[in-house]
């Protein structure tokens, strides 16, 4: 399977007390590879999108990829069901690769002390704590006190905030390169910081072309239809704000896309 053939590399420290994350590596592309974007906490559209890939892929015998671009939490209302879904095993036949997103980055540096609770709410991320059983009245009160954000955050199962922490930014194949937000124009993928890949927008959307001629696949910046464009395809829909889930089929055919509808 692939993933017994993913190598990682050592974390090293970055700015402000926080662990760059690994960069993951494929020498070959898979048969086929299924990038899903933003989820949000939308665990009955995940359920849906990932029957329809098992479906279309069924006739496939080997070298099945999924690969899910970040935002598993906050805005939708199961942020934590969504967690444990990736936690488990994948479907039969596939292997699967979650990366990093903007929003677990932000829970995370909650957790270390390098971003307030109150800037995390203002992400969604009030829907995630409830998702975990917390009720609004208590969620209120708690943040009006001292030392509410490490209050709150016992909530949070540990191995769910262990999975959180060792989600790598980025996955390379010799076609492509998935990562959450995209990269910054000009810059090779070794010297690309941690908050670019998780947080860029322009010029990244605008402007071209990839790293080292792969295709970037990301999420991050929502739109009502998947974008293709010549340097990048992006995935994010909307799916917490009404609109479909949606994964990228990246084969050496064609792309094309699946939703949960």
């Amino acid at each position: 399977m692939l993933k017994d053939r993913l190598p990682g590399r050592v974390p090293q420290r970055s700015g402000a007390g926080r662990t760059s994350r690994r960069r993951l590596n494929i020498s070959l592309d898979p048969v086929v590879t299924y990038a899903i974007g933003d989820i949000h906490g939308c665990i009955d559209k995940l359920r849906r999108l990932e029957r329809r890939i098992v479906d279309d892929a069924a006739s496939i015998e080997r070298s099945k990829l999924l690969v899910f671009l970040g935002d598993y939490i906050d805005r939708g209302t199961g942020s934590a069901a969504v967690i444990e879904h990736l936690m488990a095993p994948p479907p039969e036949g596939f292997s699967r690769i979650c990366l990093c997103g903007n929003h677990e980055e932000a829970l995370i540096d909650v957790l270390d002390g390098r971003r307030t609770l109150d800037d995390w709410m203002r992400l969604g991320g009030e829907r995630t704590l409830m998702s975990y059983g917390y009720d609004v009245g208590y969620l209120a009160k708690l943040r009006r006190t001292a030392g509410d954000a490490a209050a709150i955050v016992e909530a949070l199962p540990a191995g769910h905030i262990e999975f959180l922490r060792e989600l790598p930014v980025t996955l390379s194949t010799p076609s492509y390169l998935f990562v959450h937000a995209g990269v910054r124009p000009g810059i090779d993928l070794s010297e690309q910081r941690d908050e670019d890949l998780l947080w860029i927008r322009e010029p990244f959307l605008s402007e071209g072309p990839g790293i080292s001629g792969r295709l970037v696949v990301h999420g991050h910046t929502p739109g009502e239809t998947p974008v293709v464009r010549d340097h990048r395809v992006g995935v994010d829909t909307g799916a917490y704000a009404g609109g479909p889930l949606t994964a990228a089929r990246l084969d050496d055919a064609a792309i094309s896309f699946l939703d949960d509808r």
